[in-house]
């Protein structure tokens, strides 16, 4: 099947703080009724319906008081963004992730985590697969667009297609991932994902990296290179 190419209006959603480096990670879904569960309990449960494993919750008490103190630690850890996309029912949906990593090269898989809390999440909880977009310096209205509530997703004036396989492309980004969920465990708020890498799209940057520092956007450069050029 052929791609298909779309624009479509704007989407909405709650912001939602991931944990780790502090990138915002956007809940966005299409107009339309029953497109996601609402945020809260409701979206929660769906997304605890996919959970392959969940984390006892005895296993979570008592670390409160550890909270702010891992939070202040990764907000000096820099991590790179990423913008997850797969196709809900009533139309696509998609969110800015700062918690993508690489976990094996052979096979090729890769991690990421949502707040289950939020409707788009559930959403991609159940989605057979997905797009993994590693951003680049000049996708940084895109992370902004998937990351902040109220903005614009998927309109005329931010190119997109359908692929063939039915998951949202975002046709700006050079780095592309279509990913099928290996596991996916239910820890508190959390949903974490193994995912198997099954095509790659697209391998060439188009620019500086785009890391999340201390809840701001970098570009990495040659300038940031602290080791002589190999």
């Amino acid at each position: 099947m052929a791609a298909q190419q779309h624009g479509r209006g704007p989407g909405r959603g709650p912001d939602d703080g991931a944990p780790g480096a502090g990138a915002p990670v956007q809940a966005t879904r299409e107009p339309g009724p029953g497109a996601a569960p609402p945020s809260g309990a409701p979206a929660e449960r769906a997304a605890s319906e996919v959970a392959d494993l969940e984390v006892p919750a005895g296993h979570l008490e008592n670390l409160d008081h550890v909270g702010e103190a891992f939070k202040a630690a990764f907000a000096d850890h820099p991590a790179g963004v990423a913008i997850i996309t797969a196709r809900g029912p009533d139309g696509p949906v998609g969110l800015t992730a700062s918690s993508v990593s690489s976990v094996s090269v052979v096979p090729p898989i890769l991690g990421f985590s949502l707040q289950a809390r939020q409707g788009s999440a559930a959403l991609l909880a159940e989605a057979e697969s997905f797009l993994v977009h590693l951003l680049d310096a000049e996708n940084l209205d895109l992370a902004r667009s998937f990351a902040v509530s109220g903005s614009p997703r998927f309109g005329a004036d931010m190119p997109w297609e359908y692929l063939g396989t039915g998951e949202p492309r975002l046709l700006g980004v050079g780095r592309v991932l279509r990913a099928v969920p290996l596991a996916r465990i239910k820890a508190g708020p959390a949903l974490v994902f193994n995912a198997a890498v099954v095509d790659v799209l697209g391998h060439e940057g188009t620019g500086g990296p785009l890391v999340y520092h201390r809840r701001r956007f970098h570009e990495l450069n040659d300038r940031s290179a602290l080791d002589p050029e190999a």
